[in-house]
């Protein structure tokens, strides 16, 4: 029986095995590979980080995955021709599904991977939230006499981690017995706005907001270095430093090491040149990538109108690993006159911590306040109802 191989628990994978006809499973023998025995559902993590959410991100992989699929918990370290290497063991494939997810990009700026925190999986979200948490005990001590969190990038993480935090650490503040005015949040952006994907209207009324729950925006603010205590930036040409007690870096991502750490693979910025079947191309070795199709943030597929590369998101992701879905049996025969991928965007939503998001519906329609915060919060339920049916809305928000 043929081998199919999945790499990585993440949104694209999860996607294919829950979109699969149960007939398919008597063709193939399903093994699926993660690192981690839970998918977080990472759009969500900046939520994990402000204390807003917890465990509820989490979902056990075996139990969202068809019984048929097999899973094993491993790290991947390397793809070779015909097999995977792993911490553990070496897994043999005749077809391989690479899902593997994204890391952070430093951009080579000093100190950022020694001394800002990263907010890539469940585990460093947790991380950050109780180094937050044993800040604000140092004030609540006397230790300190104030606090300053920055949040470096201005994109939807970003945004979305700093109003998070602007909702929550008031909260967490008077269980401690803290006191807010003692700590200041900061959104540092290297562009002219925030939210440079929406329109100048819709990031100049985020900035409106955040700017009215105390958080301050630095724009046109690029970082040069981060050291343990502070971050340098150039600002307008004008080089300065930003003490700061907690450094979080969203400003940037790429596809997984294990891509940047195989040979087999030709790769920029750890992410794979795929076609419109979500087959690599441009490689050095294309003969040996007919059984093979990348998914999500390790894959790099261009937009056919612009020539640009989609940018690596949740949605993108599933709407990848359902496609997959209804092809891979075709696949399996031998047929390779299949419909190419599509990529059909349904917007793109920012929320703006409890009460408040902005964002795009469509191509053309943008929306903000409550309305736009209960459609994230919709699109949210969506994935949890697909992994977990409609038990999985209970305490979806604990």
């Amino acid at each position: 029986m043929k081998k199919v191989l999945l790499l990585g628990a993440g949104y694209a994978n999860l996607a294919f095995l829950t979109s699969l006809p149960k007939s398919v499973f008597n063709e193939a023998e399903f093994t699926i590979i993660s690192r981690d025995k839970e998918h977080y559902h990472s759009i969500l993590l900046h939520e994990v980080v402000s204390g807003a959410r917890d465990k509820s991100v989490l979902f056990p992989v075996a139990d969202v995955i068809p019984s048929q699929v097999k899973f094993i918990e491993d790290t991947i370290v390397e793809i070779q021709k015909n097999c995977v290497v792993g911490e553990n063991e070496t897994y043999l494939f005749d077809t391989l599904l690479v899902g593997l997810g994204f890391q952070s990009d430093s951009f080579n700026i000093p100190g950022i991977r020694e001394y800002a925190r990263s907010l890539v999986n469940y585990q460093e979200a947790s991380d950050i939230r109780e180094n937050i948490r044993k800040e604000l005990l140092t004030l609540k001590n006397g230790e300190k006499d104030s606090l300053h969190f920055v949040v470096c990038g201005g994109g939807l993480s970003g945004v979305e981690l700093v109003s998070s935090l602007a909702d929550q650490l008031p909260k967490i503040c008077r269980q401690l017995s803290v006191p807010y005015e003692n700590i200041k949040l900061t959104c540092v952006e290297a562009m002219s706005s925030i939210l440079p994907m929406f329109s100048r209207r819709l990031s100049s009324s985020a900035a409106l907001y955040l700017q009215k729950k105390g958080v301050e925006i630095l724009t046109n603010c690029k970082v040069l270095e981060c050291r343990q205590d502070s971050v340098i930036v150039d600002r307008a040409g004008s080089r300065e430093k930003i003490d700061a007690s907690v450094v979080i870096w969203t400003a940037g991502v790429k596809g997984n090491k294990v891509i940047e750490n195989s040979p087999f693979f030709t790769s920029a910025r750890s992410r794979v040149e795929i076609n419109e079947y979500l087959q690599p191309i441009n490689q050095e070795h294309q003969e040996d990538m007919k059984n093979i199709f990348v998914l999500g943030d390790c894959g790099a597929l261009k937009n056919p109108q612009t020539g640009k590369f989609y940018p690596p998101t949740a949605q993108i992701a599933m709407q990848q690993g359902m496609y997959l879905a209804k092809v891979i049996q075709d696949h399996f025969k031998g047929k390779f006159h299949i419909k190419p991928f599509k990529y059909h965007s349904q917007g793109c939503l920012c929320s703006l911590g409890e009460k408040n998001a902005v964002g795009l519906v469509g191509s053309t329609g943008e929306i903000k306040g409550r309305v736009a915060l209960c459609i994230k919060h919709a699109v949210e339920n969506k994935w949890r109802v697909k992994l977990k049916g409609l038990r999985g809305m209970i305490g979806s928000a604990s």
